[in-house]
């Protein structure tokens, strides 16, 4: 501006020096006049310019600032977080699985070791139980052949042997049954009464030589002898043939191979109770081992799944509500004055978190069905965007203990 004004000048002087000497006044007011008029121009000229481009420049500053608070509101709505909105974590999508571990081969080994101990016991039964049938048949036997005469109850008294006895050859024969018998019952005493004493069979006058003071009463003594009964064998072996049948049931889950498979918490574990007992052991979780076992059973809830939002939900067994109401799962505590679930045992409410997940959120056409995995689970089940990602990393912290 000022170079502007200093031309102008300039010219203003040129100007008058170019004035003829001779000029009157009227000449040298007009040239003063436009020098004046031509100054004054230029200097309104260029303040007009200087106020033009601070205008602007206050403008674009304003602009800049709009455009900054503009992408600063952008920023809260699209970026990864704002005051006023959760924190979303990703969940880890890995599949974890597990097979032939030691500890798995040491159950099958100890279950096997159970099968053939069994099986060992079965068969000594059978034995006993073949052992009581042929006692029972042989004797039976025998009173068919020694009692079937009028004289029976004659043949069953025996008298003692003398050297002048005479021995028929039918005492003989029953002599060798009654041995027959003793080896049977594996009675001594019955070997020596057959080889003391001789009963007259078939003797027309055998009642006459029996000395009432010194004679055996042969059907007495056979009453005696024990004959163990069979019903009872065939239940012992009924149950053990159950227990085989379980055992082999269990070596077969031992061999499947554990899931765990965040993408779809509704596929099987495998898992076993002893699985369950090894992975939680040692946390407030353990005593109830069998229920997240008996959840996937009957629910197709995965186990380790369940376990894992056990773990999260109720700090591993130890919150409040774990304790107070047998809550583990935390279903239904939106607030800490929320009921909940309340239950009567701690697996009560384990089946019942269980029942829930498979017929509202993993079941399609469920009120809360929005997939199969433990992030499509959270959209209603926890408000928190963590919820899937913890859950998830506590359920692969289990399948570590394998």
């Amino acid at each position: 501006m000022r170079r502007r004004v200093m031309a102008a000048f300039m010219c203003a002087i040129m100007t008058m020096s170019v004035i003829p000497v001779n000029a009157d006044d009227t000449q040298v007011a007009k040239a003063q006049q436009e020098m004046e008029s031509t100054v004054k121009t230029e200097t309104t000229t260029e303040m007009s310019t200087q106020s033009t481009t601070k205008t602007e420049k206050k403008k674009t500053s304003r602009k800049k600032k709009a455009k900054i608070t503009k992408k600063k509101i952008s920023k809260d709505k699209n970026g990864k977080k704002s005051d006023n909105e959760e924190k979303v974590v990703p969940m880890p999508t890995q599949v974890i699985s597990k097979s032939s571990t030691q500890a798995m081969e040491r159950r099958i080994s100890s279950k096997q070791a159970k099968i053939a101990k069994l099986r060992k016991e079965k068969a000594k039964i059978f034995k006993q139980m073949k052992l009581e049938a042929k006692k029972e048949e042989t004797l039976k036997t025998f009173y068919e052949k020694y009692t079937a005469n009028s004289k029976a109850e004659i043949a069953l008294f025996g008298q003692e042997i003398t050297p002048a006895m005479k021995i028929s050859k039918k005492d003989e024969a029953m002599r060798d049954d009654l041995y027959e018998l003793a080896d049977l019952f594996g009675d001594k005493q019955l070997k020596t009464i057959a080889g003391k004493y001789v009963f007259g069979i078939n003797h027309p006058d055998f009642e006459t030589l029996l000395d009432k003071n010194d004679n055996f009463n042969l059907n007495q003594y056979l009453k005696n002898e024990k004959i163990l009964p069979v019903k009872p064998m065939q239940q012992k072996i009924a149950t053990i043939n159950k227990k085989i049948k379980q055992l082999k049931k269990d070596i077969s889950k031992e061999n499947q191979t554990r899931y765990f498979n965040p993408n779809n918490v509704s596929l099987l574990s495998h898992i076993t109770v002893d699985d369950a007992k090894q992975m939680l052991k040692g946390t407030a979780l353990y005593a109830d081992a069998k229920a997240y076992v008996k959840a996937e059973e009957k629910y197709h809830v995965n186990a380790v799944f369940l376990m894992g939002i056990a773990a999260h939900e109720s700090a591993w067994g130890t919150s409040r509500r774990a304790r107070e109401d047998n809550n583990l799962t935390g279903y239904g505590v939106t607030s800490d004055s929320a009921k909940g679930i309340n239950k009567a045992t701690k697996e009560e409410g384990l089946l019942t978190t269980a029942k829930t997940l498979h017929e509202k959120y993993l079941t399609a056409g469920g009120s809360y069905y929005a997939g199969t995995s433990a992030e499509d689970v959270n959209k209603h089940y926890c408000v928190g965007g963590e919820w899937a990602a913890a859950v998830v990393n506590d359920a692969y912290q289990l399948m570590n203990q394998l």
